[in-house]
């Protein structure tokens, strides 16, 4: 029997120090900066770049052509839909246009436009000549100070190189907003970051002609660029961004509306100081100050709504299940109908090619009794509640480990299909700091495999790990939102008779649902052996897949439960 300590650690994963986390914590967009990302989204709903160019039967020479086709597809279709907006103005920032501007004047710029059109020019140059010394191009816009006529440039009459600026701004916006909002571009980001990740490398880049990377815009760097880095020390900016909830953490019951509507106020009245401040002893404007405030909330807001859940569930097992043995009937429990267990921790060859369960094993794979299971999950919500609190900094770590200079790719089959593998240093080294922060505090040996899948053919690349942490909160929110509406459903009659026909009280429903997903949710089941750090999650959401088959399925549908997995739009 695995040893348990006498009182389980119990509390809240660690905070990140505000100045540390506003390194990783992207700028809101601005108002030119989201008509970008309209024009980016509708360019990459229309684009069909991962199909041409991820396919196994293309030669070395032959992918090349692809991709430089593919890119250059892109970007004409992204300048077509931006000339068609009608508002190319409002599309970047003045000091954008200024770039815009200058790079018409560059002559590094306009080598491969006198190169492509040299009779056209010899044409101008001929008229130029007849006509005395009056410059008057049809196409190309002269900028003398490089912030002139910014007013008469149409993307349209622009070699893409001079668009140069307006592409590198819409590819980072895109990045910028996937982090910002998870939930968003769920079918196009992966082909953003692919057209980019083939885009690194040095032989596609000097086809092109120049970079379409360009570094995130992040709240730290920028605040440091504009000489408003101490506002990250004041004290006031702690409760300028706090999260305000309106239920209780605990029992999920609204707080009283006039505390909550003085937490807002002390919050904007905070947030109102440091503008004011701020913008008088700094480079940057009152809305400069505010959308850095309001990104810092936002970045807590969110963090804070994906770690309730995962501490919630840590906080009902410990609450309702004893770590020695089952307590009013509900045992952890699991036998496994496998040769093997998660005990047999030497032989790594046992547990299979994929974290995401593509063995097609049914049933549990791991055979634990009912301390070792409960151990197995406290250690497996603890490590997703650190996780949780960094998303944001490995969101960061996985996109500079994709757009890598350093790491190319190899297109392998790894029994998911086709995918591109390619090493997760950054994000390797986070994950490890993390499962090392969670072991020393289990104070107990770890159950199961310590193996983090990155780069391999369980998890091929950073976007593949990345796209797996987000679905945490997806799948146990629904779960701690049906436990808080037990009691609400329950003042019906009619459903409170039910749930006592059916399970006794609505105590036991909360159990059996609870029990469900301690055992099943950690079972193993979609990947042979599931214990390592990544099968773990995968048990978990393949238990979402087999939801409606279960007993407390028509009580769940009562409280308004739609999915686990939300919109794709």
């Amino acid at each position: 029997m695995v040893s348990l300590p006498n009182n389980p650690l119990k509390g809240r994963a660690a905070h990140m120090p505000l100045p540390e986390f506003a390194k990783y914590i992207p700028m809101r967009l601005s108002q030119e900066e989201r008509n970008l990302l309209n024009i980016l989204e509708n360019t990459l709903h229309v684009s069909e770049y991962t199909d041409h160019v991820d396919v196994t039967s293309a030669r070395r020479g032959i992918k090349s052509r692809r991709v430089l086709d593919g890119i250059s597809e892109v970007l004409h279709i992204a300048t077509g839909l931006a000339v068609a907006s009608g508002h190319e103005r409002s599309l970047l920032s003045e000091e954008a246009w200024k770039e815009v501007a200058a790079a018409s004047n560059s002559p590094a710029k306009n080598l491969f436009r006198r190169k492509k059109h040299s009779q056209k020019k010899k044409k101008k140059h001929k008229k130029k000549e007849k006509n005395g010394n009056k410059s008057d191009h049809d196409n190309d816009v002269t900028v003398a100070n490089g912030d002139e006529d910014t007013n008469n440039i149409s993307f349209a009459t622009r070699d893409p190189r001079d668009n140069a600026v307006l592409f590198q701004t819409m590819f980072e916006v895109g990045r910028r907003n996937k982090v910002l909002n998870p939930n968003q571009m769920r079918t196009t980001y992966g082909k953003l970051m692919y057209m980019l990740q083939d885009s690194q490398s040095p032989t596609v880049a000097k086809s092109i002609g120049f970079s379409l990377h360009k570094d995130m815009v992040l709240v730290a760097p920028y605040l440091a660029e504009h000489g408003a880095a101490d506002i990250l020390h004041d004290n006031r900016l702690i409760g300028a961004t706090k999260y305000i909830r309106d239920r209780d953490g605990m029992t999920g019951e609204r707080l009283d509306r006039k505390i909550v509507e003085q937490a807002v106020a002390e919050k904007c009245r905070l947030a109102q100081e440091l503008v004011e401040e701020y913008a008088e002893r700094t480079q940057l404007t009152a809305e400069d100050v505010q959308r850095c405030i309001d990104s810092i909330s936002d970045a807590i807001a969110y963090v804070e709504a994906n770690v309730a859940p995962v501490e919630q569930m840590l906080d009902y097992l410990e609450e309702n299940f004893h770590p020695s043995g089952p307590r009013e009937g509900f045992s952890l429990e699991l036998r496994s109908s496998k040769s093997f267990s998660s005990s047999s921790f030497g032989n790594y060859g046992r547990y299979g090619l994929s974290a995401f369960g593509t063995s097609g094993s049914e049933g549990p794979t791991l055979s634990h009794t009912h301390s070792t299971q409960y151990v197995f999950v406290w250690q497996s919500l603890r490590l997703w509640a650190k996780v949780m609190r960094n998303m944001h900094k490995l969101w960061i770590c996985a996109d500079e480990d994709l757009l890598s200079t350093n790491a190319s790719y190899n297109l392998c089959n790894t029994g998911q299909g086709l995918n591109r593998v390619q090493q997760c240093p950054k994000v390797r080294k986070i994950m490890g700091s993390l499962l090392h922060a969670t072991q020393q505090e289990a104070g107990q040996a770890w159950v199961g495999l310590s193996v983090v899948h990155l780069g391999d053919r369980d998890v091929p690349n950073a976007l593949v790990f990345i796209d797996k942490y987000t679905q945490i909160p997806r799948f146990l929110a629904p779960i701690v939102s049906f436990i808080h509406s037990i009691p609400e459903l329950c003042k019906d009659e009619r459903i409170h008779e039910y749930i006592c026909e059916v399970f006794g009280s609505k105590e036991r429903l909360k159990l059996e649902i609870l029990t469900d997903y301690f055992k099943h949710g950690f079972d193993g089941s979609g990947d042979d052996g599931g214990s390592c750090i990544d099968g773990r999650l995968t048990s978990s959401w393949n238990w979402t897949s087999r939801i409606a088959k279960k007993k407390y399925y028509p009580a769940l549908m009562m409280s308004g439960f739609q999915g686990f997995d939300g919109d794709f739009k």
